[in-house]
């Protein structure tokens, strides 16, 4: 009997002690690795929980792609790289209020509402603005930035004095494809529209190499572009002769699966220790920090 009750108590031991250690991996909020210079991109060990996050990893200044660490950023899954930016910095942000430990997985434009919707990621933290379409299967958080929509033209180029959309007439364009940016397009009178394009480092070949007259886009891209491409310069249009746009196509959020209101309210939580002079600061740094393309 005793031998019995012996074996019986060291089950039982074993048990606990597994059940400890399920629960330390999954439960807890230690401290976060710090990402390494050369590493291979998946997460270290840490009793965080992961906040995974889907973006591009190539749209500065909210996201680019790194070979090292420098600036904070974060490794790319899967990966030798690592990703920096202003949503790498925000999605920081929250994920340090939420106790977890933030994941980015590289992921094209058009398969992050996927991603996202599929469960492989928690959010698409990645300059998404908000959309009729986008709201059908997608729950938006507050926005974490507000901007407005602007155009890209060659400094030497027909369109260089524009100062209007109507100054615009007859520009061969393009824009990013599945983005607000790409309708916008249609105000232009007499507009050549040329297919959407796939990204925006695409987009600024386009526009330099000469296939194209004009981009639309926001104005942060279009800070970062005219930094990258000094050919390139921004129509930062006067109130009332720019694009015509909802207020809520200027609003940058994270994105989350249409229903998930515990995460959206933990994100919305977070966003609001985040004040708006820390948000203008962070995008200017980011601009000016992005990698060079020249």
């Amino acid at each position: 009997m005793k031998k019995r009750k012996g074996k019986s108590f060291r089950k039982a031991v074993s048990g606990v002690l597994a059940l400890a250690s399920f629960a330390l991996v999954f439960s807890g909020c230690g401290a976060s690795a710090s990402p390494s210079a050369g590493a291979a991109g998946n997460s270290a060990s840490s009793a965080k929980k992961p906040f995974k996050i889907a973006l591009e990893c190539a749209y500065a200044p909210y996201n680019w792609t790194q070979t090292d660490n420098s600036n904070q950023a974060v490794p790319i899954q899967d990966s030798s790289s690592y990703c920096n930016g202003y949503d790498i910095q925000i999605a920081k942000k929250i994920a340090d209020k939420m106790g977890c430990e933030l994941q980015v997985f590289k992921t094209e434009w058009t398969s992050i509402p996927t991603a996202i919707t599929s469960g492989k990621v928690d959010a698409g933290i990645c300059g998404m603005t908000v959309t009729a379409e986008r709201k059908k299967t997608l729950l938006f958080s507050n926005p974490y930035y507000t901007s407005k929509y602007v155009a890209l033209v060659k400094k030497s180029g027909k369109y260089g004095n524009a100062k209007s959309v109507a100054d615009l007439k007859g520009a061969i364009c393009t824009s990013q494809q599945s983005t607000s940016w790409y309708p916008l397009l249609s105000q232009i009178p007499n507009a050549n529209v040329q297919p959407a394009l796939a990204d925006v480092p695409t987009m600024l070949v386009s526009l330099t190499s000469g296939k194209c007259d004009m981009l639309s886009c926001d104005k942060p891209t279009a800070m970062a572009a005219t930094r990258a491409y000094p050919q390139i310069q921004m129509i930062d249009f006067a109130n009332g002769k720019g694009f015509k746009a909802d207020a809520e196509q200027t609003h940058v959020c994270a994105a989350v699966a249409k229903g998930n209101t515990e995460l959206k309210a933990k994100i919305d939580n977070a966003l609001k220790t985040i004040n708006e002079s820390e948000r203008t600061k962070l995008m200017d740094w980011c601009v000016k920090n992005q990698p060079s393309t020249t």
